[in-house]
C-alpha cells in the first residue's frame, strides 16, 4: 500500500471519528425538556405518570447528563401541581420521594493505525426522581408532612433550568 493511499485512509477514518464525537456531543448538549413523555425514542427520558388511587399519582422523571437533581425536582414539582389541579386537589403532598443520579452507560470510538490507538469514550449519568404525590382538598391544620399550594407552584415555578 503507498505511503499516499495509507495517510489518506487515516485523514478518513479521523474524519468519521470526529463526526460521530460531534453527533454524540450535539446529541446530549441540552437537558432533558419538561414535555418529553418516556418512551422508546426519548431513549428512556421524559415523564410516566400512573394513577394509583383516585387522589395519588406515581410520577416519575428521568433526566439525561446535563438535567440535575435540582431541575427533575423541579419537573416532578409542577407535573404535581398540573394533576392535582386538574383532578380539583387545590394543595398536595409527596408521600414518597427519590432522586438519584446513576451512571448508566459508556460511549465510546476508537481507531488504531500501525502504532496508535486514536478515541474518546463518554460515561452518561441519568438523574431520576420519582415521587408518590397525594391531592388534598384542603390544607390540613396539624400536619407533620409539607403541603403544597397547587395554585402558588403553578404561578411561581417555571420550566426554565
Amino acid at each position: 500500500m503507498t505511503l499516499l493511499k495509507k495517510l489518506s485512509q487515516r485523514k478518513q477514518t479521523l474524519q468519521n471519528l470526529s463526526v460521530g464525537i460531534a453527533l454524540a456531543v450535539v446529541l446530549t448538549a441540552c437537558a432533558t425538556p419538561y414535555d418529553t413523555e418516556k418512551s422508546f425514542w426519548t431513549f428512556g427520558k421524559g415523564f410516566e405518570t400512573m394513577q394509583i388511587a383516585a387522589d395519588s399519582w406515581q410520577i416519575s422523571f428521568v433526566g439525561n447528563t446535563n438535567t440535575d437533581r435540582a431541575l427533575t425536582r423541579k419537573y416532578v414539582m409542577l407535573k404535581s401541581a398540573e394533576l392535582c389541579q386538574k383532578a380539583g386537589y387545590p394543595y398536595f403532598t409527596f408521600t414518597n420521594e427519590q432522586t438519584n443520579r446513576d451512571s448508566v452507560g459508556q460511549f465510546g470510538a476508537g481507531t488504531t493505525t500501525s502504532d496508535i490507538l486514536w478515541g474518546s469514550s463518554t460515561i452518561d449519568k441519568e438523574t431520576s426522581t420519582v415521587v408518590e404525590v397525594t391531592g388534598l382538598k384542603q390544607h390540613p391544620a396539624n400536619s407533620g408532612a409539607r403541603i403544597y399550594d397547587t395554585h402558588y407552584i403553578l404561578s411561581n415555578v417555571s420550566t426554565d433550568s
